[in-house]
């Protein structure tokens, strides 16, 4: 903070930082977009940010904010917002200065979405989220999405209704027996309260019943993005088939404008996604062998399709760079002429010290690998948070059959559960039937199976199989994250002596 200023300009800016005189500082209290400029000018200007923050608070001669921090009139900051949108204008929107827009974030609440269209939310690589839970939250049978398209044909609207009445009332009529049926089977341990007990059984007993929820159930979402990945989601959004999406992102748009008004300028249809998505759909069509359903009944799991040759030697080539001034062929040419048992000691060095709580470091992200995996639709709700990867999701159809949790044929719930999901499949084919197979998903459960690419380097991979193959963990994305571990490790045993899976099962979900 220059010493030039007065006690004026100090006061004038002390409540939008956190401190006046130490380098390392937070704002507060200011508009996003102000953010975002502050930021960008120091890449433009020799001043400090608290110098050119005073600069835009002095453009319109305001007076000195009044009261608190937290109690600052809007008028106080409505120069330095037009300064602001003026900059945006002109180097974001005029000059592609997209970066900038990377400053400015907008939190987002989103209520009363489907399970459907939060995936179309969360398929946003950069951005961060928290969903209602289907483990610590009963989801209400009367908040279910219906497509407008099914709404307007009365035969349609029928169908739909009725099987995802039938579907919420098993999931909410089965509850109390099905955690008396828990309670049966667990006793209660020392270390667990009365409250803690019953709220593990509970846990457990939505894990089970959330295989019954169907697609279009509302749920809620708390979303955080910067101004540009915010603009492309949008995008996105706007120029994807399901009206639903369609809405989100036009709403999205006009409540988000409130707090970046100029950086979203550019957040509209884009006919290339569009007619592109349309296109490719067609061309599986004309090809006999790909179009119409897939392989009826396909099992849950996890197969590796495809990875970089010689992935281990390139491994330790990584771990070695760092190191040296070597070229990496180079280096590649004398691990290639190493003993296995000295490839094995330079991976040890590299990750024996690993603690409980540590991540890999980044020379894992240097390879990459693809596996292709079949699992439950509300599996693939967790799984695909694992964003730092290229995921290729397939629609959700009831061509590879549907999973039943094994405590309900344990319980006695399996002939009822197989009536709800054949239902659930005519409901599906009957609405597509009309010629709306996209809308028709929203009447499937969540135990229906999908198919999904990721192709992700092995730091995310360490990192999911042992965040998700953990206890607290749901059983059907938990087997996955195993069997992605026993995929890599069968490949590259090397790698595999240091990934930390879980391989147990459990009764209760939660302690």
């Amino acid at each position: 903070m220059p010493d030039i200023l007065s006690t004026e300009d100090r006061a004038l800016i002390a409540p939008y930082v956190t401190n006046l005189d130490d380098g390392v500082f937070a704002l507060r209290n200011l508009p996003e977009e102000v953010i975002a400029v502050l930021f960008a000018y120091y890449s433009r200007s020799r001043d400090d940010l608290r110098t050119n923050l005073l600069k835009l608070l002095r453009e319109g001669d305001l007076e000195l904010a009044g009261g608190t921090a937290g109690d600052i009139p809007e008028d106080h900051l409505s120069a330095a917002r037009a300064k602001a949108r003026q900059f945006h204008e002109k180097w974001v929107v005029g000059y592609g200065h997209g970066s900038v827009a990377e400053h400015a974030c907008v939190h987002l609440a989103l209520e009363g979405v489907s399970i459907i269209a939060s995936k179309l939310i969360e398929d946003a690589r950069l951005a961060s989220y928290t969903e209602k839970s289907t483990r610590y939250v009963a989801f209400d049978p009367n908040r279910v999405y219906t497509p407008p398209e099914i709404a307007t044909d009365s035969n349609l609207s029928g169908l739909y209704s009725a099987t995802i009445t039938d579907l919420l009332g098993a999931y909410t009529g089965w509850t109390e027996d099905i955690v008396a049926k828990v309670k049966s089977r667990v006793t209660k341990t020392e270390k667990q309260t009365d409250r803690g007990y019953d709220t593990a059984c509970r846990a457990t007993t939505f894990d089970i019943l959330r295989y019954l929820l169907p697609a279009a159930v509302r749920t809620n979402i708390g979303l955080t993005v910067n101004a540009r990945s915010l603009q492309t989601l949008i995008t996105k959004l706007l120029s994807q088939p399901l009206t639903e999406g369609r809405d989100l992102g036009q709403r999205i748009k006009v409540e988000a404008q409130h707090i970046v008004p100029t950086l979203l300028k550019y957040a509209d249809h884009n006919p290339y996604r569009d007619e592109t998505l349309a296109a490719m759909e067609n061309l599986v069509n004309e090809i006999p062998e790909l179009s119409g359903k897939g392989s009826s009944g396909a099992q849950s799991g996890v197969h590796l399709t495809s990875s970089e040759p010689d992935i281990e030697d390139r491994l330790v080539t990584a771990l070695l760079y760092g190191q040296t001034t070597r070229a990496f062929e180079d280096i590649l040419c004398a691990v290639r002429k190493m003993e296995p048992t000295r490839k094995e000691q330079i991976v040890d060095e590299y990750l024996r010290r690993r603690g409980k709580h540590d991540g890999t470091g980044r020379e894992l992200e240097r390879i990459f690998c693809t596996v292709e995996m079949v699992m439950d639709y509300g599996a693939y709700r967790d799984v695909q948070r694992h964003r730092m990867a290229t995921q290729t999701l397939q629609p959700l159809t009831p061509s590879l059959g549907y999973e039943i949790p094994a405590d309900l044929i344990a319980f006695g719930y399996e002939d009822q559960f197989t009536k709800l999901m054949d239902r659930a499949v005519a409901a599906y084919d009957g609405i597509a039937a009309a010629g709306l197979e996209k809308e028709a998903a929203y009447a499937l459960p969540l135990a229906t199976r999908v198919r999904v690419l990721f192709t992700w380097n092995l730091r995310e991979v360490f990192h999911f199989v042992e965040l998700r193959s953990a206890r607290q963990g749901h059983p059907s994305y938990r087997r996955i994250a195993q069997q992605t571990y026993h995929a890599v490790a069968e490949a590259y045993p090397l790698l595999a002596r240091y990934m930390r899976p879980n391989l147990n099962s459990y009764e209760l979900t939660r302690e």
